[in-house]
């Protein structure tokens, strides 16, 4: 069996005593990314067997579990993990710090567990833990993928955990091994002339297929696609036709986020420029609106890009939440949240908007952080952060930033589409700001 473990992520080994979990541990993980209560217990009482000291070892093991998940490193937890209890708090701290969880469960027949435990030279384990340890995970098995693991390995024989093989996957965000230069393209907003001038501003043609493509660089849509303009249907597939064809990369925008909703059912209120793009869409063909639900459903929350050196996310994105994603989206809600509005107080101001916090002023990572979402007269240079949303649906311009240069290209809007609910200024933080 090949196991296809998220990376980062935290993995649990579950089974009983003697099922072989350290061994698979040994064979499969580095030394550094594995942590034993078994080890923890001896950190703290020089006895590994020495059961007094098991609340204490816990307590060193999660903390260095927590250590790890807060530097987002893999991390795999070598305990029994056969209760729920001891699996909760593990799973807690993997939603603290917004990683997926995987359990890799050795279910070995009981005479096997009970066989190897008593001929293991450094511990045993009287025979009746190791049954009881049995009997809990069996009673569990069932209710192991509800408990919030992103992923359930079952290896159910000797054969299983003897041929299983581990694969890591870089999370979706996690696009290091992409390497500039870059164009980054702020908020289309359904302006597709503009788009069109930009990308031949920036050097873009299109190919015998139709598709835009640049000689040697690519393009990455900082997300807000739809909404507001007269072309969303255009630029929905000028930007779908390039991300399919390795000519470019996009991030969702909250705009692109509630269209999504609206076209699966979902009730929302068609509102800031909805109401636009279900107009256009609905001239389109039926599949043509089933490919812009795969397309967005698949949008990665936000893009580590260039060897870790370029980040681009709609509204931006903190420090501590970056590269960190998970496969349930409720562990996950606060990184996406995060990356499509903005920090928010969860207030709303005299325009009824929301209040959001300005981020970027205190941002003091490594990454260079390219974002949109409100809108500002010039692009917003603060720290290592950049907001290129200059508003071209309101009659600004569309900009795009070019990496690793550092330079912004834009051209101006044909005409204002649609009112911003307040003026944008060029460099004050436009909280309120409709975006």
């Amino acid at each position: 069996m090949r196991l296809e473990i998220p990376s980062p992520s935290l993995v649990l080994l579950v089974g009983p005593s003697g099922c072989g979990k350290s061994t698979f541990a040994r064979a499969h993980f580095r030394d550094t990314e594995v942590v034993s209560s078994d080890r923890c217990r001896a950190l703290v009482s020089d006895d590994e067997a020495d059961q007094s000291a098991t609340r204490a070892a816990f307590e060193v093991l999660h903390l260095i579990v927590a250590k790890r998940l807060e530097r987002c490193r893999f991390t795999v937890v070598d305990a029994t993990n056969a209760h729920p209890d001891a699996r909760r708090p593990l799973l807690e701290l993997a939603r603290r710090y917004h990683l997926p969880t995987v359990a890799v469960v050795l279910d070995l027949p009981v005479p096997t567990c009970v066989a190897r435990n008593e001929q293991r030279v450094e511990r045993q384990v009287a025979e009746d833990v190791v049954r009881r340890q049995w009997e809990q995970l069996h009673k569990a098995l069932a209710q192991l993928p509800h408990e919030g693991f992103g992923t359930v390995f079952h290896l159910r024989s000797f054969d299983d955990v003897a041929a299983a093989t581990v694969s890591r996957v870089p999370l979706p965000v996690d696009r290091r091994t992409e390497l500039g230069p870059f164009d980054v393209v702020g908020d289309v907003h359904g302006c597709g002339d503009e788009l069109e001038a930009l990308l031949a501003a920036l050097g873009y043609a299109r190919d015998p297929l139709g598709v835009y493509r640049h000689p040697w660089r690519r393009l990455v849509f900082v997300g807000d696609l739809v909404d507001r303009g007269p072309r969303v249907t255009d630029v929905l597939r000028i930007a779908m036709d390039m991300v399919d064809a390795g000519a470019a990369f996009c991030v969702p925008g909250n705009h692109d986020g509630k269209l999504l909703k609206k076209l699966r059912g979902r009730p929302v209120q068609v509102s800031h420029g909805l109401a636009e793009s279900l107009e256009q869409l609905e001239r389109e063909p039926r599949e043509f609106c089933e490919r812009v639900v795969a397309f967005l459903d698949a949008l990665p929350s936000h893009l580590v890009l260039d060897g870790g050196r370029l980040l681009v996310a709609h509204a931006g994105m903190k420090a501590s939440l970056q590269g960190r994603d998970s496969a349930r989206v409720r562990d996950s809600a606060r990184v996406r949240d995060f990356a499509l509005y903005g920090e928010t107080t969860g207030e709303t101001d005299q325009y009824g908007l929301p209040v959001r916090l300005d981020w970027a002023a205190s941002y003091h990572g490594e990454r260079f952080v390219v974002y949109g979402h409100t809108p500002v007269a010039e692009p917003r240079w603060m720290h290592r952060t950049v907001n290129i949303d200059t508003g071209c649906v309101f009659g600004g311009r569309l900009t795009a930033l070019r990496w690793p240069e550092l330079e912004t290209v834009s051209v101006p809007a044909h005409r204002e589409y649609a009112r911003s609910s307040r003026p944008f200024l060029p460099f004050h933080f436009a909280e309120g700001t409709s975006a």
